[in-house]
């Protein structure tokens, strides 16, 4: 593997760690400039805006739903850890973008491989104590890795989004067949390409800086940071 490739396979799945969900973000669409404070900020709002827009329209829902509470992986220890965990493993974040259940038995291995190594999480601490003292059901509790997966009416989930200790919160709890899902059928396909062209009119906008980050990621369908013609086209041609 030439060494720009596995660094960037790294980065992939170091970007993947910190938001605990493998490959919800193609490689091409969620690089490496994401690792940083502010890179980390802008993913959590997106993947805040896909649950609030996903569970508007009815795709899913926060009665359960995935709460993340991260490290900070901008720390060159576990950046170090990261890529060892993704080299030692073979973590296949393709397959992860698709199989949910291996995206959590990946997740979770990570999470022993962490605290095997160490490493602690005060600030999914807190949050666990939290959940614990609603009375929220958790249905996965994964403390190191800060990946929380909870039952509990929809009021209580959607006010964990202003929780200033939650990074995000995933509407369905589960990896969502597509990321880049402009009407929410749970595809990115032709149909997704009259929104994408509102978007360019200036007609898709929002009332929710959550809702917007979201959107301007859904039509970036290449990737390539620019919103334009050609990402209509690229969809209208996948089919």
């Amino acid at each position: 593997m030439k060494k720009t490739k596995l660094f960037n396979s790294i980065a992939a799945i170091i970007v993947s760690i910190s938001i605990m969900l493998s490959s919800i973000f193609s490689v091409a669409a969620f690089d490496t400039e994401y690792i940083s404070e502010d890179g980390m900020k802008l993913a959590y709002r997106i993947i805040n805006g896909y649950s609030k827009l996903s569970a508007e329209k009815g795709l899913t829902n926060f009665k359960t739903s995935a709460v993340y509470c991260g490290l900070d992986i901008t720390k060159p220890y576990l950046i170090t850890l990261a890529g060892y965990f993704y080299i030692t493993n073979g973590v296949d974040i393709d397959r992860a973008s698709g199989d949910n259940e291996y995206t959590v038995t990946t997740i979770y291995n990570l999470d022993k491989f962490l605290k095997k190594m160490g490493v602690k999480n005060e600030r999914a601490a807190q949050l666990k104590s939290e959940l614990e003292n609603q009375n929220v059901q958790i249905l996965l509790s994964l403390d190191t890795a800060g990946l929380y997966i909870i039952k509990s009416d929809e009021q209580f989930s959607k006010s964990l989004l202003k929780d200033e200790k939650v990074d995000f919160v995933l509407s369905g709890g589960g990896v969502p067949s597509s990321m880049k899902d402009l009407n929410f059928d749970g595809k990115s396909d032709k149909n997704d390409c009259e929104l994408i062209q509102k978007y360019l009119a200036g007609e898709l906008v929002y009332d929710d800086n959550d809702k917007n980050e979201y959107i301007k990621f859904a039509c970036d369908i290449n990737g390539d940071k620019e919103i334009n013609i050609v990402d209509v086209t690229e969809l209208q041609l996948d089919g």
